[in-house]
């Protein structure tokens, strides 16, 4: 689409346009999105005649493309002797997700035999969300106990990690449950060609060269294990390096998966490692438009080219991690936080850990319902 640069507020089947200062935000760890809009002086003397009330659905578009479905927050009104002003606020349809505790009265609160994204419909059905699950259903969880007091989207971004996977918000509304980095802007941010202003962090007091993922904090385990003949480290489960440390940082940490065997601490100990490299680099930039060569909105989770050889950040491909469009009277920007892929990299976790006896018997005895109701035991 080409943008006309115009954005657009839908609400109430009134469309409102001529806003003086737009801000709107999206990222892969910013759900719900959410905007801010301002406008001034186009009603002198009559700012009510902007008819928006709090709670409204509402679509916000940048030319032709929707860029955040959801609710009407706030709006607020203000005169002055020189000046009249009319705020409109509001967030993504995922913000009742993430304000409002879990709601699953009608399976009292137990889910036996659900895949990953079938447990967040369930989840996300009360509110009239839909759940797209691009890379696959994720696996079966055995039973999920919901507590009372957990919001929805504390709960699907759980189970997400648990699936290998991220969940955001797009925007439509809809809650996403897939890995990114998957698809690529048709161009990126070049020095001298489309970057405004750009600054790169470049960090190793979050890194460890050394990483060990044990059973117990107190190492009790050791004499046992020397009495039976089994090796002196057994307390230690799991274990990874950075080579890119240039001295000896070692970092132990208590893996509470231990329930699920070695293996959820040695992806646990990798995983530390891994996002972590990606989590100490970063730039932040701001770009002339809100759009990329092939006129496709800057989009959370795509892949775009970094080019800034002055920071040097020569040819890189990075996941955009979250954008702000915004206009006011210093003109039209994007800025844009963009990561490695190893930033995004998902938490090997386990849900709900049970005791090995019971984890066998769940292993042995899988009973999951055989009718077509995405998994969900009544």
């Amino acid at each position: 689409m080409t943008d006309n640069g115009e954005l657009t507020l839908t609400v109430g089947g009134q469309r409102l346009t001529g806003w003086k200062n737009v801000r709107l935000a999206r990222g892969l760890e910013r759900t719900p999105s959410d905007f801010d809009l301002l406008v001034t002086e186009r009603y002198p003397g009559e700012p009510s005649a902007i008819s928006v009330q709090p709670g409204q659905p509402c679509t916000v578009r940048i030319g032709q493309d929707v860029a955040l479905t959801g609710y009407v927050d706030r709006v607020q009104l203000e005169i002055g002797a020189r000046h009249h002003e009319v705020r409109v606020t509001g967030r993504g349809k995922a913000q009742d997700l993430v304000d409002c505790q879990a709601w699953l009265r009608d399976v009292r609160g137990q889910v036996s035999f659900a895949s990953a994204a079938a447990l967040a419909r369930q989840l996300a059905a009360p509110f009239g969300l839909q759940v797209l699950a691009p890379d696959g259903e994720g696996p079966v969880l055995p039973q999920f106990n919901v507590a009372l007091t957990e919001t929805g989207w504390e709960i699907i971004d759980r189970v997400a990690r648990y699936a290998g996977m991220l969940a955001y918000e797009d925007a439509q509304g809809r809650i996403v449950i897939g890995k990114a980095g998957k698809d690529r802007h048709a161009s990126g941010f070049v020095q001298g060609i489309n970057v405004e202003t750009a600054m790169v962090t470049f960090a190793m007091d979050q890194r460890y060269s050394h990483y060990e993922a044990v059973v117990m904090s107190v190492d009790v385990l050791q004499d046992l294990a020397g009495a039976v003949g089994g090796p002196l480290d057994y307390n230690v489960r799991g274990r990874a390096r950075d080579q890119g440390v240039p001295r000896f940082r070692p970092r132990v940490f208590v893996s509470e998966q231990m329930q699920s065997g070695e293996d959820i601490a040695q992806r646990r100990a990798e995983w530390e490692a891994t996002r972590r490299f990606g989590r100490s680099q970063a730039v932040s930039i701001t770009c002339d438009s809100w759009r990329d060569a092939a006129g496709q909105l800057w989009e959370p989770g795509r892949l775009a080219t970094v080019h800034l050889p002055a920071l040097k950040l020569p040819d890189r491909a990075w996941i955009i991690a979250e954008v702000t469009y915004r206009r006011g009277q210093e003109g039209t920007h994007a800025d844009l936080v963009l990561m490695p892929p190893e930033a995004y990299a998902a938490e090997p976790v386990v849900l709900q850990p049970y005791d090995w006896q019971v984890g066998q018997a769940l292993d042995a005895n899988p009973t999951p319902p055989t009718t077509d109701t995405g998994g969900l035991a009544p």
